[in-house]
């Protein structure tokens, strides 16, 4: 846990509202502790799932299960040549992408879905799936495969709500050589939360390093006007008001040296924020492939979630065998 004071987590939540961006292409880092650090304030509201993650199982299948049906009765409509708009919600905001043609819902049942072809396959099993922080949408990857087997493209899925109801919001086409970033978990768009860290990231280490200038000068002034006490006193070892004076500097001396130490803690600590965050941007970079190796997809991880998820049932396992063994001490 981190040291710190309220006065610098407040400033520094701040400076990471303020960074929030609308589009992104990576996943954030997931160190609890630190995200604790960075927003004190965001209890509430959509900025909750900043932090990268993943709503409740039961929520998250209130919208995978449906999304495979959603995805075949597109497939079956591009297919058989007419009716794919019918699988979109309603709304200005639907759209179809494929390569540089984005078409709006009046105009998706005139576009020719390349992967859509006599032969080809679509497995409905998707390839990865998540629903955003704030509950309102889902991301899918589903692969369609050739009659061969081999992987013709990968549909990536953009759901939400119309009526209660699971509904296309945007689908984007990627042929076998197009590059594709794995979806991750996110916030409200896909891709948000990572951007949001990063600049987080900088914003905290830019904070704290001018913080860490002020308290530094600080602690230099104290530590003068202390020696500045301490020679008076020397002088007039019997005054009452002389000691009072030592002994109250004395304390801002010390209030001036924790204060500083806390600032290069935290500045340590986000630091390694940045350089994890880093690190999780170049392994999804690294992740990023033509849709034909899109199947590598599956399982994939950042070494963060990873650590994050050990961490997560570590502590898990400890609640467990903990309250086993209050259960079993009242028993006996």
């Amino acid at each position: 846990m981190f040291a710190r004071t309220a006065t610098i987590t407040i400033s520094i939540a701040a400076l990471a509202l303020s960074a929030i961006p609308v589009r992104a292409q990576y996943m954030m880092h997931l160190d609890p502790n630190l995200y604790m650090f960075v927003a004190m304030n965001m209890n509430s509201g959509p900025n909750t799932c900043m932090n990268g993650i993943a709503p409740p199982d039961k929520e998250i299948d209130e919208a995978r299960l449906p999304a495979p049906g959603i995805m075949q009765a597109y497939f079956a409509a591009a297919q058989g040549g007419s009716g794919k708009a019918a699988s979109f919600r309603n709304s200005k905001k639907a759209s179809w992408t494929y390569g540089e043609t984005v078409a709006s819902l009046a105009q998706i049942d005139a576009q020719t879905d390349p992967l859509a072809v006599a032969g080809n396959r679509l497995d409905t099993n998707a390839l990865r799936f998540f629903r955003s922080g704030d509950f309102q949408t889902a991301q899918g990857q589903w692969l369609v495969n050739r009659a061969d087997g081999e992987v013709a493209g990968l549909y990536d899925a953009v759901f939400k709500r119309e009526k209660k109801i699971w509904k296309l919001e945007r689908l984007t086409i990627f042929t076998a050589a197009d590059p594709v970033v794995p979806a991750m978990q996110y916030c409200a768009t896909p891709g948000d939360v990572a951007e949001h860290n990063m600049k987080s990231a900088a914003n905290q280490i830019d904070y704290l390093e001018k913080e860490i200038v002020k308290a530094q000068a600080k602690l230099e002034k104290a530590k003068e006007a202390l020696a500045a006490d301490e020679a008076a006193l020397a002088a007039k070892p019997s005054r009452a008001e002389l000691k009072e004076m030592v002994r109250q500097s004395t304390k801002q001396l010390e209030a001036r040296k924790k204060k500083l130490a806390d600032l290069q803690e935290n500045l340590v600590d986000a630091q390694k924020y940045r350089d994890n965050s880093s690190r999780d941007k170049a392994e999804i970079a690294e992740m990023t492939l033509p849709a034909a190796q899109a199947a590598r997809f599956s399982g994939f991880e950042t070494t963060t979630a990873k650590d994050l998820a050990a961490k997560k049932a570590e502590e898990e396992a400890k609640k467990k065998a903990e309250k086993e063994a209050k259960q079993a001490a009242k028993g006996s």
